[in-house]
């Protein structure tokens, strides 16, 4: 049996941590009725929580059942004086998976650092249909808990908003990008939640929808999931998919990623964001990208760029990668002397590799 925990946020009043069991059979056999095992502490607002599962129920009257309890891991003064605030809800889903098997309600709580300091779900689920659920197809699951720790005196949660500056920074948002903007921020009426590397980012379904086509048919078309309240995101950084939420949002990507995207360290999260334009069809955004990209063309950088423009099929920036290549003249040494590149690009892009040696060989007859 084992237990994990992974947690990513740059907001420490919001996060997404979770605990992997290993097996749970043997948890089932080893814990009898009272028996928890718990996680990893995670760092939530300052304080210090825990996972605690119950594969046999904590009470006596719940042995049919299987418990889910949010614990504070501390004893702390401060807590007791003010308490504090927090909402939170699990979610349960089979390893690698990003589909939920099993969800509980949002609950409200409020800790103060004594006794007792676990809230949660006595009957979170049945152990007979969590069983027909889950071990059809492994032993192994995930729970997630998506807690919210709130400041004191009744306020809110910190609002991570970006800014207000668009792409070009000529001028603020006004109008409706300025109202959608907004809205992404303060996450009123959202109706999504979208899980990037532990991170959650709130949004609206209508709004995405309107904007790619992807999102259309995964929240509204025919083959649309069950839940459609949640997502897990993979192959990208929660930077990325915020700048990206804001892109979408606004049509204008936050002052701090176009920052990041003038710097020779912004070709990864240029990177990010035309892959993910291709993946949710946003035309405009990925002739943006596309555009840095190409800004972005090294000796350092070159062949990766030119696997990526094939492997999305950018005429444009394969091009220039090309021509780059074409006139480097003693450079060209040093861009094939990368072998790691050279090797991903054989391995993931071998027509390109054609490309590259005749361009070479023109090169050289241009030189000589």
């Amino acid at each position: 049996m084992s237990a994990s925990t992974e947690s990513s946020s740059p907001c420490p009043c919001d996060k997404v941590f979770m605990m992997t069991i290993g097996s749970y059979s043997e948890a089932k056999k080893l814990l009898p009725n009272g028996k928890c095992v718990i996680s990893d502490p995670v760092d939530v607002g300052g304080h210090s929580w825990r996972i605690a599962f119950y594969p046999n129920g904590k009470l006596a009257g719940t042995t049919a059942s299987m418990s889910l309890f949010l614990m504070l891991d501390e004893d702390d003064a401060t807590a007791a004086d003010e308490g504090i605030q927090v909402t939170f809800k699990f979610m349960l889903h089979q390893v690698g998976e990003s589909s939920v098997l099993f969800r509980s309600a949002k609950i409200a709580a409020t800790f103060t650092g004594r006794p007792p300091n676990a809230r949660g779900f006595e009957r979170f689920v049945s152990r007979d249909a969590f069983e027909m659920s889950v071990l059809s197809k492994s032993d192994r699951f995930t729970i997630r808990c998506h807690l919210t720790v709130f400041p004191p005196a009744g306020g809110q949660p910190a609002v991570e908003t970006s800014s207000s500056s668009t792409s070009s920074g000529s001028a603020p948002l006004s109008g409706l990008q300025a109202d959608l903007g907004r809205l992404l921020a303060t996450k009123e009426g959202a109706d999504v939640e979208l899980e990037v590397r532990g991170e959650v980012f709130a949004a609206h379904k209508s709004v995405l929808a309107a904007r790619s086509p992807v999102f259309m048919e995964g929240f509204f078309g025919a083959a649309k999931e069950e839940d459609t309240d949640y997502a897990l995101v993979g192959d990208m950084s929660p930077e990325a998919f915020d700048a990206l939420l804001h892109y979408m949002y606004t049509d204008a990507l936050p002052e701090m990623a176009m920052d990041s995207l003038q710097e020779e360290e912004g070709t990864t999260l240029a990177e990010y964001l035309f892959i993910a334009a291709e993946r949710y069809d946003l035309k405009d955004l990925k002739a943006l990208t596309e555009k840095k990209l190409c800004d972005r063309i090294g000796v350092g950088t070159v062949l990766l760029l030119l696997a990526l423009a094939e492997q999305y099929q950018c005429s444009k920036l394969k091009s220039m990668c090309l021509r780059f290549i074409g006139s480097c003249g003693d450079d060209t040494k040093a861009i094939m002397e990368t072998g790691s590149n050279v090797e991903s690009l054989a391995r993931s892009c071998p027509s390109v590799v054609k490309d590259v040696i005749v361009t070479i060989l023109d090169g050289i007859q241009s030189w000589n």
